[in-house]
């Protein structure tokens, strides 16, 4: 299938969407090489030279232990063989696993990676989504410290998420998940076979990642015209195109893991990853199913319990976030909306806050780090009371925009049962139990300042406990 927009193709791709309403006037071609081949693990040495890597020193190659394969090596130590082969000198960094067994993106994994850096280094990002945030953001700090921008190549591992071409790094900050300003890499390959052999799990997170935006783009729009957002574009939208109609025409090519299947998933995760970045923010991808899975993963971290597939836990907070659109957009009655009543003073909704998170985080620090990003959004909100009144009046038209933005939460089971993902809680590996996910739909709107459906529910005093009990069953 052949994309409108096309990443692969090089500088035709980016100028055909920089002529795109809503792409930003300083940036020109961000990333120089963006390369999705059968065999493109054999460019290494090419791809290096064309990002200006000095061969005169070791390339720094960040992984971690997780065993990999391609084809019937095993993938790592073919990578290095090549680099090798190719001349290159190699120097590795091991991400080491914490109690939970797993590598997570955090200020300590992220300052191992810095302290390795030296002037002049080219770096290589060898893994999936953890591993080039880490590696990005380290690269960035150098810069920042030093003023030097070393040559940074991301080796993409697996389907999996959109941080590959993301200029942002998802970073836990007290065991809360935060998106930091970090850096674009210099080149991206993506190895058709070494996607297609990674582990299938990976590959359906990748999709249910992508299937975030029938949340995150109406959240977008919801914010924009309540006034507290306004940098909102249909920038996005027009580069990853109708996301549902591709995945349902396409999902035996990913479902059988084809090359062209793994190369089609690749370009829109690449895709999805420049729609946050052309955005300067994460906000096109990462709305309210977003914010109820970073409570799912703060569930996890506190109990030392290993975190399932983001994408795949995405993917099911993503279908009750679109339940609780279609829920909302069927009954709100915004001729009904006394407004006066739904601005609550700071002090109540920071007991609440506080409370919610203590207890999850009897230390405080989850609640301390919560409300000091929340406390922005409500004051923001209370300045914004006349858009809140515009946007009453408008609502006939908002809603139709809002329709057109999201999808039924059938139409996403569809797509997850089309690919053979799984399409309940229990079924994710580790599984999320049910009282987990509601503690996450009812408290994520506490935990960041981006305003999302889940806001809106809070300021009207919508009974949210009873929609809870309306869309659960679509996860069970």
């Amino acid at each position: 299938m052949q994309l409108k927009f096309d990443p692969g193709q090089g500088q035709s791709f980016w100028q055909e969407i920089s002529y795109l309403p809503g792409y930003p006037s300083d940036e020109e071609m961000p990333i120089s090489v963006m390369v999705f081949e059968t065999d493109a693990i054999y460019r290494l040495g090419e791809v290096l030279l064309h990002i200006e890597a000095d061969p005169t020193l070791p390339v720094l190659v960040v992984m971690d232990q997780t065993p990999m394969q391609r084809n019937s090596d095993s993938l790592k130590p073919l990578f290095l063989q090549i680099l090798h082969d190719q001349g290159w000198q190699v120097e590795i960094e091991m991400m080491q696993p914490d109690a939970t067994s797993q590598v997570h993106t955090d200020m300590a994994h992220i300052d191992i990676v810095k302290r390795r850096l030296k002037a002049g280094q080219s770096v290589i990002a060898l893994g999936s989504g953890t591993i080039c945030d880490i590696t990005k953001h380290a690269c960035f700090i150098f810069a920042q410290e030093t003023g030097q921008q070393l040559p940074f190549l991301v080796f993409q591992t697996a389907n999996s998420v959109s941080a590959f071409t993301s200029n942002m790094a998802p970073t836990f900050i007290d065991g809360v998940k935060r998106t930091l300003p970090s850096r674009y890499p210099d080149a991206l390959i993506c190895d058709l076979e070494t996607l297609r052999d990674a582990p299938v799990e990976m590959t359906i997170a990748g999709v249910g990642d992508l299937l975030a935006a029938f949340v995150s783009f109406p959240d977008w729009y919801l914010a924009n015209q309540l006034g507290l957002d306004p940098d909102y574009s249909d920038l996005p939208q027009t580069l990853l195109g109708p996301l549902d109609e591709i995945f349902i025409s396409q999902a035996e090519a990913i479902r059988t893991r084809s090359l062209d299947g793994m190369a089609l998933l690749a370009k829109l995760i690449a895709l999805g990853g420049l729609a946050m970045s052309l955005s300067h923010a994460t906000t096109p991808m990462s709305g309210y199913e977003h914010v109820m899975s970073h409570i799912l993963d703060l569930q996890s971290e506190i109990s030392s319990r290993p975190l399932a597939a983001h994408g795949s836990q995405v993917a099911l907070t993503s279908i009750l976030g679109t339940g609780a659109y279609q829920r909302f957009l069927a009954e709100f009655e915004a001729g009904k909306i006394e407004p006066g009543i739904c601005y609550p003073s700071a002090s109540p909704m920071e007991i609440l806050l506080r409370d919610s998170f203590s207890r999850l985080d009897p230390s405080g620090k989850a609640g301390e780090e919560c409300w000091a990003d929340y406390r922005l959004k409500l004051d923001a909100w209370h300045a914004h009371r006349p858009d809140f009144e515009s946007f009453l009046n408008d609502w006939p038209d908002i809603k139709g925009k809002l329709l057109a933005l999201t999808a039924p939460p059938e139409r996403l089971k569809a797509i997850l049962e089309a690919i053979q993902a799984p399409i309940s809680l229990a079924k994710l590996v580790p599984p999320i139990q049910l009282e987990e996910a509601k503690l996450a739909f009812i408290n994520a709107p506490l935990m960041r300042k981006r305003f999302t459906l889940g806001d809106l529910l809070v300021f009207l005093q919508w009974d949210r406990e009873k929609l809870w009990e309306q869309i659960y069953g679509l996860v069970i």
